[in-house]
């Protein structure tokens, strides 16, 4: 009894240490948001940036913090950035409003991979409800095993149907969890970057572009990713490139 009482303790001890640590950390973050607020307000856009930037860098965040970041780096004329934090914001925030913005600015300058298709409106909308759609497939696999348990036990009888429905939803099911987050977009940050037909700096090279456009990334191959660019398949170095993510 008594060493259940002290491992209890223990826990308690553990969980207790972590929500210290975690409320302590989260009032740093919020101090240093607030200087660098302060910084911009007071038009310190340079040092306000390099406060942003650090507070990123510790996965920390908000969408007002990125939009600041991306009109900070639109009047530095880092294109690539300020679309890079642009698409961040609208990550964080889902506000419809920005697409006209980086629509606007992608015309602009002339930059690729801005032109909203249906394709990438499913896409988007599968992205956003992605967990869910993992609940609701799991829930639906735990649903069919019931019944084919049910009608193989109870009723004595062979779910055929049940059974092919089963391994139809498993394999979405599968291909939903290993690949569905893997198709990603990212932004060239790099000027004058190769884009190659192979994975090899020894490749044909496709064409040479700026920074600023947005590609689909749907591989990796050593320090190169295969991207999808004018529709078609190509390569380049992985440190040309920021991912569009958290």
């Amino acid at each position: 009894m008594k060493k259940i009482q002290r491992v209890g303790l223990k826990f308690l001890i553990i969980i207790f240490s972590v929500l210290i640590i975690a409320n302590a950390d989260a009032q740093s973050s919020s101090h240093r948001l607030a200087v660098a607020d302060s910084l911009f307000k007071g038009k310190q856009y340079t040092q306000s940036l390099s406060q942003y930037q650090n507070i990123l860098s510790q996965k920390q965040y908000s969408p007002a913090m990125l939009l600041k970041m991306a009109y900070i780096e639109e009047g530095l004329n880092n294109i690539g950035k300020a679309m890079y934090y642009l698409n961040l914001y609208f990550l964080a925030s889902n506000d419809k409003s920005v697409i006209t913005k980086m629509e606007d600015m992608a015309k602009k300058f002339n930059l690729e991979g801005y032109k909203t298709t249906d394709a990438d409106q499913f896409l988007s909308f599968y992205h956003d409800y992605h967990f869910y759609i993992t609940v609701f497939l799991a829930a639906l696999s735990i649903l069919i095993i019931s019944t084919i348990f049910y009608v193989r036990v109870k009723r004595k009888r062979r779910p055929i149907a049940a059974a092919i429905f089963l391994v139809a939803i498993l394999a979405i099911f599968c291909v939903h969890v290993n690949f569905g987050e893997r198709i990603t977009t990212a932004i060239v940050s790099v000027p004058d970057t190769y884009i190659m037909k192979g994975p090899s700096a020894g490749a044909p090279v496709v064409t040479i572009i700026d920074e600023g456009h947005r590609v689909e990334v749907i591989g990796k191959h050593d320090v190169w990713l295969r991207i999808r660019w004018n529709g078609e398949i190509a390569y380049v170095k992985s440190n040309s490139l920021l991912p569009i993510q958290f």
